[in-house]
């Protein structure tokens, strides 16, 4: 493979894939939503065309244009509580950008390589009793993000049964690092606790379903084993990305704060749980066997950057007020 196309490039792992793709040697072309992200994107260096998943003309040009030899799929809505707010735009984002993509590589680009990354919200509530969960497991989603997912999964599987199509699936259970948005859970939780003063915000920090359980990586991990399968997967496959190890938000959110040097108390805030999945545990066994891959750096090495490159960036901003 010598040029690939990146959908979804200028999001958290967007950026990171196509930084480390450039460092490979690949030429890489990245999909981005509209003109003002493509002149933002290319203002940094990289090359890139826009794609807007939900417009199928516009995904079937763009795919013609740059004529790919390996596709990364990753655009899309990435919020599940977006999802559950925008049920229609979810599903335009999801499922349709799915099957557009899917049908301009079978027009334009038949023998491409496609790594469609989903989701481990498609397990829904599988791996309750924390048993980290494999790629057999049974798809049983709680929420409207797990459902899409799972739909473009079955999607993907209708293009290689009857079109051949060359399509590997991921699902990714989390991760975090430097780079992602504080519209996400954890960063958004660092910068409440760089920002923490309790003549504000009162004696303790609040924060939801602290007793949920969750896998957490690395975004270098996670950007490793797509690499991986991108080079190296198999057609019609399923792998997990995981560390198949869970920790209790509390506990992660205990690392935030030790990571930023600061004490603070922390106290249940009490929220809707519908749709939250207890636990979430990922059995990464296949990628092992199959590409000698396993993450290398784990929960607290992920927060630890995640804060260090906040905390950056707060000292930044400080600095130019």
């Amino acid at each position: 493979m010598k040029t690939i196309f990146v959908t979804g490039a200028e999001g958290f792992t967007g950026t990171h894939l196509v930084t480390h793709l450039t460092r490979r040697g690949y030429t890489v072309v990245g999909g981005v939503r509209n003109r003002a992200r493509k002149l933002a994107f290319e203002r940094k260096g990289g090359k890139a065309i826009v794609c807007d998943v939900s417009d199928a003309i516009n995904v079937a040009r763009a795919v013609a244009s740059v004529k790919p030899d390996g596709i990364v799929h990753l655009a899309c809505m990435a919020r599940p509580s977006d999802a559950n707010a925008e049920p229609l735009a979810a599903y335009q984002s999801i499922v349709s950008g799915c099957a557009n993509l899917l049908d301009a590589v079978r027009r334009c680009v038949p023998r491409a390589r496609v790594l469609l990354v989903s989701a481990c919200d498609v397990y829904g509530n599988a791996g309750a009793d924390g048993t980290p969960i494999p790629e057999t497991t049974p798809l049983q989603p709680v929420s409207t993000f797990g459902s899409l997912k799972a739909t473009a999964e079955s999607v993907a599987q209708t293009f290689f049964f009857n079109y051949h199509l060359n399509i590997t699936v991921v699902r990714p259970f989390h991760y975090t690092g430097p780079g992602q948005s504080e519209r996400f859970f954890f960063p958004a939780v660092v910068r409440e606790v760089l920002e923490f003063d309790p003549a504000i915000h009162g004696p303790a920090l609040r924060i939801p379903d602290l007793d949920c359980r969750r896998d957490l990586m690395h975004i270098h991990d996670a950007i490793d084993a797509y690499m991986c399968l991108l080079e190296e997967g198999r057609p019609n496959e399923t792998y997990n990305i995981a560390t198949g190890r869970c920790w209790t938000v509390r506990q992660i959110v205990e690392r935030i704060i030790a990571a930023a040097g600061k004490s603070i108390p922390i106290e249940p805030l009490e929220c809707d749980d519908a749709g939250v999945i207890g636990t979430l545990c990922g059995d990464y066994g296949k990628m092992q066997r199959e590409f000698d891959w396993q993450p290398m750096l784990g929960m607290e090495r992920a927060i630890e950057d995640l804060v260090t490159a906040m905390k950056a960036e707060q000292t930044r901003v400080n600095a130019h007020c």
